[in-house]
Parts: C-alpha cells; sequence; structure tokens
C-alpha cells in the first residue's frame, strides 16, 4: 500500500516539475521576444480598434456633467492631444472619433443616452459632413461599433479592459510585432521591421509619421480622393440632413448638454476643393442659422493655422499639443 501511495507521490513531483520546465521555458521564450522587440525599436502601443473605442466610449458611462466628447474623423482624432485639451479645460475629455467614418451614429448614440450630460464638440470636415456619397469613403465603423457598446456584457468588458492592459505594457502585443509583420521580415533581411506609419495612444489619439507612409501623402492625393468619392447633397437632402442634426442637438440641450460644432483647419488644395464644392454660405453658414449650438471655425481664429502636415487636411503629429493648446483657448474664449 505504501509503494503504491509513494509512487503515485512521486509521479505527481514529476509532472509538477515538468510544468514548472515548461512555464519557465515559455518564459524565457516570451522574455526575449519582448527583448528583442524592444532592441529592435518596437514599443508597446494600441490598436486603433472596436476594443480601444468601447474602452472610451463607456468612460461617459456615468453621469458627468462635466465630461466632454469629441466626435468626427481623422481631422480631429489626429489633431487633438486629449491629455492636454483636458489639462487646459480642467475637465475629463473622451476621444470618440474614427478614422473613414461618419460621426451621426455616435451623435444620436448620445442623443438618446439619459446618462450623458456632458459637452460635445463635434468636428465638421466637409467631404464627410456634406458627402451624399459618403458611403463610398465610410468604414461604417462607428453605426457597427455603437451597436457593440449596447450590446457588450459586464463580463466581456472587464476581459477587454484586461486585454488593454497588458496591450500596454508588452512590446509583442502590438500590431507593429504581428506575426504577419516580423517573420517575412525576419525571412527576407535577417532583422525585425521598424514601427509602422501610425501610432495610436491609450487615449486614441493617433499620431502619424508620413515619412514611412507606403503612397504619397500630399495635398493632390487628399483631393483625388475627394474627387472620385465625393457629390454635395442638392439643396432638399441638406435641408433633411439639417433638420436630423438639429433635432439631434436640440435633444442634447434639452437635458443640460452643450454642443460646439467646429471646423478643422484644411489648406491649399484640399481648402479650395472644399471651397468649390461646399460653398460656405450654402453648407457652414445654413448650419449656423439651423442648428442651436456653438459655431467655431478655423478662419476666424489665425492662431489655428499653421499646424498641419504635408496633405494639407491633418494636424501635423509633431505639432499636435501645440495646436491643441491653441484649440483650448478658443474653445474657452467661447465659453466652454
Amino acid at each position: 500500500m505504501r509503494s503504491s501511495i509513494s509512487s503515485s507521490e512521486a509521479s505527481r513531483s514529476k509532472w509538477l516539475r515538468a510544468w514548472l520546465l515548461a512555464l519557465c521555458l515559455m518564459l524565457v521564450i516570451v522574455a526575449s521576444w519582448e527583448s528583442a522587440l524592444r532592441h529592435a525599436g518596437l514599443e508597446p502601443e494600441y490598436a486603433d480598434n472596436r476594443a480601444l473605442w468601447l474602452s472610451s466610449r463607456h468612460q461617459l458611462s456615468r453621469p458627468d456633467p462635466a465630461a466632454i466628447a469629441i466626435l468626427g474623423a481623422s481631422r480631429v482624432q489626429r489633431a487633438v492631444d486629449v491629455t492636454v485639451l483636458s489639462q487646459r479645460l480642467e475637465r475629463p475629455v473622451i476621444q470618440l472619433a474614427v478614422e473613414g467614418s461618419s460621426s451621426v451614429p455616435v451623435l444620436e448614440n448620445l442623443a438618446v443616452d439619459p446618462r450623458f450630460r456632458g459637452t460635445v464638440i463635434l468636428s465638421i470636415a466637409p467631404a464627410f459632413s456634406f458627402n451624399r456619397r459618403l458611403s463610398k469613403l465610410d468604414a461604417g465603423n462607428q453605426a457597427a461599433w455603437v451597436r457593440a457598446h449596447m450590446q457588450q456584457s459586464r463580463s466581456r468588458r472587464i476581459e477587454q479592459e484586461l486585454r488593454l492592459a497588458v496591450q500596454g505594457l508588452f512590446a509583442f502585443r502590438s500590431a507593429d510585432a504581428a506575426v504577419w509583420r516580423t517573420i517575412p521580415a525576419l525571412i527576407k533581411a535577417g532583422e525585425l521591421p521598424d514601427s509602422d506609419y501610425k501610432t495610436t495612444y491609450r487615449d486614441r489619439l493617433v499620431s502619424v509619421d508620413q515619412s514611412k507612409l507606403a503612397v504619397e501623402a500630399n495635398q493632390e492625393g487628399i483631393v483625388r480622393l475627394y474627387q472620385q468619392n465625393t457629390e454635395a447633397y442638392e439643396p432638399q437632402g441638406f435641408a433633411e440632413l439639417l433638420h436630423y442634426f438639429s433635432t439631434l442637438v436640440d435633444m442634447l440641450n434639452a437635458k443640460g448638454s452643450r454642443v460646439f460644432v467646429l471646423r478643422l483647419p484644411s489648406e491649399g488644395a484640399v481648402l479650395d476643393f472644399e471651397r468649390q464644392l461646399f460653398p460656405e454660405d450654402r453648407f457652414w453658414n445654413e448650419m449656423q442659422r439651423k442648428i442651436d449650438a456653438q459655431f467655431i471655425h478655423f478662419e476666424d481664429y489665425p492662431e489655428l493655422e499653421g499646424y498641419l502636415s504635408a496633405d494639407g487636411s491633418h494636424v501635423a503629429a509633431e505639432k499636435a499639443s501645440e495646436f491643441t493648446a491653441e484649440l483650448a483657448a478658443v474653445l474657452l474664449a467661447n465659453g466652454l
């Protein structure tokens, strides 16, 4: 009997040592891979995806009249340094803009959410906001992510936050370290690839290194994209769009929220195209007449100009903090 018990204990001891050895081996492999990635210049970073957006949206689930939600597309997501704006305004700022996507679904979501009592900063980019062919540009992410927010369970939220916490600690969890990037680079060049052109931070600020873009990012390229996919609303269609915008803003105002409509800078060929296709007396000025919000246009504030990258449409990454400080001053001057 004793020999049987002794044999069982010995077997368990062997399995325990085997599992501990396997665990140690795995930790050594992970630590070595992490060290190699960091030595190659790859750092922990976040993916600009649904999980990160949902984490930001859930920050507005608590009724906080001081909270500020930023809505729009890439123009405002790249321009606003959330940390700087929050410090300057002394209020929590949540970035909900999504690259290549219409902000209308998020504006709807905030308007009908009884918990939201904060301020909305709505960035208007003519090729997105006034474009009747928006479906050709719009990736549809904002509508899909709003639905995911409304359906997400508490357990899924906890799992999501744990994943984001790990993603912010380890380089091997970043998109730059994805197998589809690293393995081909190792096979072809014998070394790990550099980080890609886009860096996303925890607060959803997106920083773009234009020197790393696969295609040349210039004003002419932006204009060609708009020319292929943009058509201005006819008067009746735009009137219906304004009525809907006005209804949503009225719903926000009725529960104590405030809405600031923001026209961020563009320049050169991009600005010329926007002026030609979307004349301000027909579009921007008409919005001011029909919507009960505070309007801020960059051309009324010279301090907001001079910060754009070569594409004439987005604030340069290295100038985002300085631009945000100027924007904060403009918002304060307009009663935020």
